[in-house]
């Protein structure tokens, strides 16, 4: 008993560790997702087209590592390949400020690291959610998933702010400085941890490399709910993407806001997410997983529709806000629901290869919904776009199962 409550203890403070690196690097990733496109403008004097190319390279670059590389973290120790990813983009990342400062940056060195980013940033995420699952008790993982994600929020609420002044004291490429050290510390913490990591799954026959590589998906598909869940959050995921650019026109164009205002809303509702997270561990407790999950998801969907019945002037900027903060309290509350059924539903051996699923999936649909979004307003007018995200929002719940007998 005694012993097992050591280890109960130890586990804790490694959680913690884990944690505070993770936060500590997410705020860093969010000073740097700003700070990079500034370098490539005011140091290189990059066109739009080149901008836009950096984001299309990271996504690209998802798309193609994120199978292969589900396959590789699978049966390996985690720990080591989250440090090596963190390591190898604090290196990419300080070579940018070191070439800037020596006047020899170019594009083709950007595009280089925003590629290694990407590929950094898959391999880490997914080795980290197969580690999770070992490093927590399964009756503490809502918990935890819980604080990793009210960390996400604060650093989407916090980062962005911090890397203005950043930006502004030591240049966008001095500021690239910070995220690198992020990964440092985050390497660090990882390095730090003393429970001792168990062994990787052992390979099990597979009839095929191909069969072996997409196995995430094969058991995803067959899963009663986890297949529903999984077409839920693409829709879901689609629809927030279909959101962002047509939001922005009508906050700035329609409805005359001005860029501090536009930047309040894109940041401040966010501590709705960082709520609904907290809170989700509750929920789950009060009304089980999956059905948690099917009420949250439900409620998402309606506060975006009051966005685009607001009007110019202080009333619409606090209905534009009250809205998407009540979209992002939701979001966060099934998040962390969904991110907990999954690893307890998913087998240790297939644990990385459905993480990198979620974020290959994500990846590949969220640029066709912003396409279809362009569309539609296009033809009908911006605010008619947002109310079809609205509906998407609101139809992704009824994707979801009631209930289900495994983790309810």
């Amino acid at each position: 008993m005694r012993r097992d409550m050591t280890r109960d203890l130890a586990g804790e403070r490694d959680f913690r560790r884990l944690w505070a690196g993770t936060t500590v690097s997410q705020l860093g990733s969010a000073v740097s997702m700003v700070a990079l496109p500034v370098v490539a403008i005011t140091v290189l004097d990059a066109s739009a087209f080149q901008v836009a190319l950096l984001s299309v390279i990271q996504a690209v670059t998802i798309v193609f590592v994120a199978f292969p590389a589900g396959r590789y973290i699978e049966f390996r120790a985690k720990r080591p390949v989250m440090i090596w990813s963190d390591i190898g983009r604090c290196i990419l990342l300080f070579s940018i400020p070191l070439a800037a400062f020596s006047g020899l940056l170019t594009f083709a060195h950007l595009c280089v690291a925003a590629l290694g980013n990407a590929a950094g940033q898959i391999a880490s995420s997914g080795a980290a959610q197969a580690h999770l699952k070992a490093l927590v008790p399964a009756e503490r993982l809502m918990s935890a998933n819980s604080r990793l994600e009210s960390t996400r929020w604060l650093s989407v609420l916090v980062g962005p702010s911090l890397a203005g002044p950043l930006i502004g004291v030591l240049s966008a490429a001095g500021a690239l400085i910070v995220d690198a050290v992020s990964f440092v510390l985050s390497a660090w913490s990882i390095r730090s941890l003393r429970t001792p990591e168990p062994p990787p799954p052992a390979r099990e026959p597979s009839p095929s490399r191909r069969a072996e590589l997409f196995a995430g998906w094969s058991f995803v598909r067959g899963h009663p709910v986890l297949r529903r869940m999984f077409a839920s959050w693409l829709v879901f995921a689609g629809a927030s993407a279909m959101a962002t650019p047509l939001s922005s026109l009508f906050y700035l164009r329609d409805l005359g806001f001005t860029p501090w205002q536009y930047g309040l809303l894109m940041g401040l509702p966010s501590l709705g997410g960082l709520l609904g997270a907290r809170l989700a561990p509750r929920v789950s407790r009060r009304v089980g997983l999956v059905r948690g999950l099917w009420w949250v998801s439900l409620w998402r969907g309606p506060w975006y529709a009051l966005i685009p019945l607001a009007s110019p002037g202080t009333a619409g900027l606090l209905l534009c806000g009250f809205g998407f903060a009540g979209v992002l309290f939701f979001s966060g509350l099934a998040n962390s629901t969904m991110t907990t059924y999954r690893q307890l539903g998913t087998p240790d051996h297939l644990l990385a290869r459905v993480s990198t699923l979620w974020i290959f999936a994500t990846n590949v649909t969220q640029p066709l919904f912003i396409a279809f979004g362009g569309l539609v307003a296009s033809a009908l007018g911006t605010r008619a776009g947002l109310f079809l995200v609205a509906v998407l929002m609101c139809g992704s719940g009824l994707f979801l199962p009631w209930r289900s007998k495994d983790h309810d």
